[in-house]
C-alpha cells in the first residue's frame, strides 16, 4: 500500500517564523468535494502572507511517504472505502510525522477514533463553509506555535524541544544524538542522516563545525580554527579543512543578528 521508508524520523517545522511556503493535503474520494475544500483552502490565505501549495488528492493509495513528509497540514476524509482517511492518519503517525490532522466527516460518532493520532480538529462535510475556515486559521496558528521548536522521536517516545535549549548534535552511524542546556548528556536519539539534518535546521541558526557535530551557532562562544567552544564550556573539534567556510557562515549568521 504505501512506500516504506523509516529513516526520516526528524520533522522540525522549520524557521522562527511561520514557514514561507506552507504545504497542505486535501485528500477525498470524492473528487468534486475535495476541489470544494481545496477552494476554501486557497480563499482563505494566511495574514502574514506566506505562499500556501494545495494537494488534492482522491486515492490516498497514491501517496508515497517521501510525500506525506512535506505536509503541514492534512484535510482527511475518513469514509474513503478501502482506505480510510483513519487508516492514512495512522500511517502518517508511523512515520513520525507531526502533520496537524483535521479530519472531514458525515459521522460525529467517528471523533473518538481520532484520539489515537492526535487529531487537530472534526470537521462536518455539512458545516464544511461554515467551519472550515476557522478551523484552517486555528491550525495556521499551531504552526505559528511550534515554528520555533523541532519535533523527534526517541525510544518510540514524541518530543519536543525549543531550539534554543539545543546545544548541539552529535552524528554517529545515521543517529542524531541530541544535547540540550538543561541536560549536556545525549537527551535522546533519532534516524537521519547529518546531511538531512544540516539542511532541515542550518535556515534556524545550527552549524556543521565537522563531519559528526551540528552546532546551534547561538551557543557558540568561541570559534577557532580547530575547535569551537560552547557557552556551556563544551569543546567540540572544527575540521581545519573546512575552517575558512565555517567562520564565513558564523560571521553572517551573527551580522543578520
Amino acid at each position: 500500500m504505501f512506500e516504506k521508508n523509516h529513516d526520516i524520523l526528524l520533522h522540525p517545522k522549520g524557521a522562527t517564523t511561520m514557514p514561507t511556503g506552507i504545504k497542505v493535503l486535501v485528500c477525498d474520494d470524492d473528487a468534486a468535494f475535495c476541489q470544494k475544500m481545496a477552494d476554501l483552502v486557497r480563499r482563505n490565505q494566511p495574514e502574514d502572507g506566506s505562499s500556501v501549495a494545495v494537494t488534492i488528492c482522491c486515492d490516498p493509495t497514491a501517496l508515497a511517504d517521501k510525500a506525506l513528509g512535506q505536509f503541514d497540514i492534512a484535510f482527511l476524509d475518513i469514509d474513503m472505502g478501502a482506505y480510510s482517511g483513519l487508516e492514512l492518519a495512522r500511517h502518517i503517525r508511523s512515520l513520525n510525522l507531526d502533520t496537524i490532522l483535521i479530519f472531514v466527516t458525515n459521522y460525529v460518532q467517528y471523533s473518538l477514533e481520532g484520539y489515537e493520532v492526535q487529531a487537530f480538529r472534526y470537521l462536518l462535510k455539512s458545516e464544511l463553509e461554515e467551519k472550515l475556515p476557522g478551523y484552517y486559521q486555528k491550525a495556521l496558528e499551531e504552526l505559528q506555535h511550534s515554528a520555533d521548536e523541532m519535533t523527534f522521536n526517541a525510544n518510540g517516545e514524541q518530543f519536543r524541544i525549543k531550539y534554543q535549549g539545543i546545544l548541539y548534535m552529535e552524528s554517529r552511524q545515521r543517529v542524531m544524538r541530541l544535547f540540550t542546556l538543561t541536560d549536556t548528556r545525549s537527551r535522546g536519539y533519532f534516524y537521519a542522516s547529518m546531511e538531512d539534518t544540516e539542511k532541515q535546521l542550518a535556515p534556524v541558526g545550527f552549524l556543521r563545525v565537522q563531519r559528526s557535530y551540528l552546532v546551534n551557532m547561538a551557543h557558540i562562544q568561541k570559534l577557532n580554527y580547530d575547535k569551537v567552544i560552547l557557552t556551556d564550556g563544551t569543546e567540540l573539534p572544527v575540521s581545519q579543512k573546512m575552517y575558512s567556510s565555517i567562520k564565513a557562515k558564523y560571521l553572517r549568521w551573527r551580522n543578520r543578528q
